[in-house]
């Protein structure tokens, strides 16, 4: 119905307007140009010296593959989804019926037990997404990875086994991407820690925390490291690295696709574990602030809320919120994470 009047009334407009800035700051209206473009921001943007994690001495163990795994996952996957590269999509496959799930089943389980994923399930096709009308640059461009739908599906049913580990080490002050909780919990308790601080005259002293591109810079040894220490399967274990070693992507506009980059860094948004393993990877950065003064209600210390990558620090004095905010920075640095200063804000 919006749509609709947006589009009577005229006020719909056109997010992209087919053109494109070069690095030298040039218009570049070309599509080829454009996707050559697209190709060199993708490579610098996902550019790291990684270290290729050795993850030999584990034990590749880890119980195969069920039917009634890869059917949970089906069933728990949105309808009308884009295809990735293979151009399979979720809903052949529930066409297929017992036959499809059958040879999926069986493929996932190669896949399993090898640990070497094709080529084609590896790869992705980037979607740029303007962040505002007539944007010209790359920065300003939301990238939306499409995957094969076999690779989700393979994914979840990884992802289903090794959440309970996850959940575990996330803490309460995370409300993104965590069951039953959201932005609208995170504002009540933010609005009530305010007003008890009021009501007995205390101040409050905020600062919020915005990270330049942080799904984009998330290291993968660093995933890897931490996946290793909540002890799980070998095989599950291997799946997640040989994916973010091995893959592939490419910008695709209207019809036509960039060149393949290699991705050496970041947890893609569209993929089935990104949400999970961004919770886990800033988890180990906020733990630093554990012993560190924030302010206390009801005799509990709080001193930051998080939902996903967005974080409030708290503090009752503007010298132990710069000690919290200096703790964050170099602790984020490390793990390849940047704060955004134009978009931080103190309050």
């Amino acid at each position: 119905m919006y749509r609709n009047i947006e589009e009577i009334t005229g006020k719909r407009t056109s997010l992209s307007i087919g053109c494109l800035k070069a690095m030298n700051g040039d218009i570049i209206i070309d599509k080829e140009k454009i996707l050559e473009r697209w190709a060199e921001y993708i490579r610098e943007l996902f550019k790291d010296d990684r270290k290729d994690y050795n993850i030999m001495k584990n034990n590749f163990e880890g119980p195969p593959i069920m039917k009634e795994e890869v059917e949970t996952a089906i069933k728990k996957m949105k309808h009308g989804k884009a295809t990735g590269p293979d151009n399979i999509s979720v809903e052949l496959i529930e066409a297929l019926e017992d036959f499809g799930i059958g040879k999926v089943t069986h493929l996932l389980n190669e896949i399993y037990d090898t640990g070497q994923i094709p080529t084609d399930l590896s790869k992705s096709i980037f979607i740029a997404l303007p962040k505002k009308p007539g944007a010209t640059e790359c920065e300003l461009h939301r990238t939306i990875s499409l995957m094969s739908h076999i690779t989700k599906i393979l994914l979840k049913i990884i992802m289903l086994r090794i959440r309970s580990k996850i959940k575990a080490e996330i803490a309460e002050e995370q409300y993104g991407f965590v069951e039953d909780k959201g932005t609208s919990n995170a504002i009540y308790i933010l609005r009530t820690l305010i007003e008890r601080a009021l009501e007995v005259q205390k101040d409050v002293y905020l600062c919020f925390i915005d990270y330049t591109n942080a799904f984009d810079r998330v290291r993968h040894d660093e995933i890897i490291k931490q996946l290793k220490q909540l002890n799980i399967d070998g095989k599950d274990l291997r799946i997640i690295k040989t994916m973010y070693w091995e893959q592939t992507a490419a910008m695709r506009i209207e019809n036509k696709t960039s060149t393949f980059q290699d991705i050496k860094r970041g947890v893609r948004q569209g993929c089935v574990l990104f949400s999970d393993l961004f919770s886990l990877y800033s988890e180990i950065i906020m733990r630093n602030l554990e012993n560190h003064t924030g302010i206390k209600v009801g005799g509990q210390n709080i001193n930051n809320l998080r939902y996903a990558d967005d974080t409030v620090l708290i503090a009752e004095n503007k010298e132990d919120l710069q000690k919290l905010l200096n703790i964050v920075e170099e602790e984020s640095r490390k793990k390849g994470l940047e704060l955004n200063s134009k978009k931080t804000e103190l309050w």
